[in-house]
């Protein structure tokens, strides 16, 4: 009975001395709500108002339907929430003595700016790859189309250029965000050299083989103009030089 008793009397005692350590807790979570929400709407604001979102859509991560034409704004803003809220859930962790979960959570937010950092990467190879093929498209739209060579001939490689120069950007691009995500290195980079050997073994084939048909079918329209122009001329003897007598 006795022993009950101070059992009792000692778990009270415990729950009276942590209700401090609770109520602190529990004010941390409610502060970083607050702010979580206010840096949330925020930001989907002002993402929105510096075209965001047309961004996104350019970058091909979002359709932007007319349906969800903020998709991207909202997804940063529920980032930026779930960042707030993870820092203020550290916070309260440490107020309630859970050493374990805090040191998930540290490690956690140690490791977002790594996680940024290989975003920023990757949207910029998204960014410059799709801006590299739209200028070849343009530069092709913008040549002269001639009637001597068909145009079925330069269809193909000029479809598939700007594809395979748009895809070796990203490449790098992605083997880069691997690298700051500091995932297995060694296999990043092995990979990186495979990928890369992979497409330029793809370029050669595809330039090679592939445009065979296409070379011949050019020499073979520069060939028939040549004979054209040939049987055009006159065929005629070089003129002769004639003497010139000096008299002394």
């Amino acid at each position: 009975m006795n022993t009950t008793i101070h059992w009792l009397t000692t778990a009270f005692d415990g729950l009276v001395a942590f209700l401090p350590n609770l109520v602190a807790g529990l004010v941390i979570l409610l502060i970083g709500w607050l702010i979580a929400s206010i840096l949330a709407r925020a930001t989907r604001a002002i993402a929105r108002r510096l075209g965001f979102d047309r961004l996104m859509a350019k970058l091909g991560l979002m359709n932007g339907a007319a349906s969800e034409p903020a998709a991207g704004s909202h997804w940063l803003g529920s980032i930026v929430y779930a960042i707030v809220m993870v820092v203020a859930v550290l916070q309260a962790s440490r107020v309630w003595n859970l050493d374990f979960v805090a040191r998930g959570l540290a490690a956690v937010i140690a490791y977002l700016p790594h996680a940024f950092a290989a975003a920023i990467v990757f949207g910029a190879a998204l960014f410059i790859g799709n801006w590299v093929r739209d200028r070849f498209y343009r530069a092709r739209a913008a040549e002269p189309a001639t009637a001597d060579v068909d145009t079925a001939v330069i269809a193909a490689p000029s479809r598939l250029l700007p594809g395979l120069v748009r895809g070796v950007i990203i490449a790098v691009g992605a083997f880069m965000a691997l690298r700051e995500l500091q995932i297995a290195p060694e296999i990043v980079n092995a990979a990186f050299m495979f990928t890369i050997g992979a497409l330029a073994v793809a370029g050669a084939l595809a330039f090679g083989l592939g445009g065979r048909e296409v070379a011949g079918r050019m020499a073979q329209s520069w060939w028939e103009r040549r004979g054209a122009l040939t049987r055009g001329l006159p065929s005629s003897s070089p003129p002769s030089v004639g003497r010139v007598e000096v008299s002394a």
